[in-house]
């Protein structure tokens, strides 16, 4: 767990949004690979294992996942905009398996939420596991991008959208409606992908904004 996206982390248990403390047992470089996370609010306690931050209770089996392709990598890159090196990126499910790939694409960081097995995080791979469909740990508005694997739910793109910061990057399966205060950008047989709008206020009238 790449220790600045510490700072994103958020308990899932219901009550006001706040840090979670670390304590960390064994870091490799900027990388927490071993270590507890604590909410100062209900006390919870989250394991860091091999770098992935569980708020699963060690529930979450970890999948094979998809597999790697260098024309997929380069796709994911392409639709959810990585081309510098700002901020986070979100990878669910089995999207996290072109990680590695698109790592070696982009200085951004990735966060994978329950990855497929098989992927070493450290090294600009970062991960975290959930058993709830619905709810991402993470902080409003934080991330630039996230991609959906095939199996996202309603309710989970509507945790994505939350978690998006204005003008950042959602791939989702086509089967879901794109939500309101999404600008589609492109569609095909498999995804969409769309832009969370700008929104701001001036003289009392709401003007929405797309990034150029």
């Amino acid at each position: 767990m790449f220790i600045e996206l510490v700072d994103a982390l958020r308990c899932p248990n219901p009550h006001e949004e706040i840090w979670l403390v670390l304590a960390s047992g064994k870091m490799e470089g900027r990388d927490v690979m071993k270590g507890v996370l604590g909410c100062p609010i209900c006390h919870a306690e989250y394991p860091i294992e091999a770098g992935v931050a569980r708020f699963d209770g060690g529930a979450n089996s970890r999948s094979r996942g998809a597999v790697p392709d260098e024309e997929e990598a380069l796709r994911l890159a392409a639709l959810l905009d990585l081309t510098d090196s700002r901020g986070y990126a979100i990878l669910v499910g089995d999207a996290g398996s072109q990680a590695p790939r698109l790592r070696a694409l982009t200085d951004v960081q990735l966060l994978l939420v329950n990855p497929p097995s098989g992927i070493e995080m450290g090294n600009g791979l970062s991960g975290l596991t959930t058993p709830m469909q619905s709810l991402l740990p993470l902080a409003g508005l934080s991330a630039r991008a996230i991609a959906l694997d095939n199996a996202a739910s309603a309710e989970l793109l509507e945790s994505a959208l939350n978690v998006v910061c204005p003008g950042g990057r959602i791939l989702a399966p086509a089967g879901l409606s794109i939500p309101s205060g999404v600008i589609e950008l492109a569609r095909d047989e498999r995804q969409w992908v769309g832009e969370r709008a700008r929104a701001s206020v001036s003289s009392g009238i709401v003007t929405i904004h797309r990034r150029q």
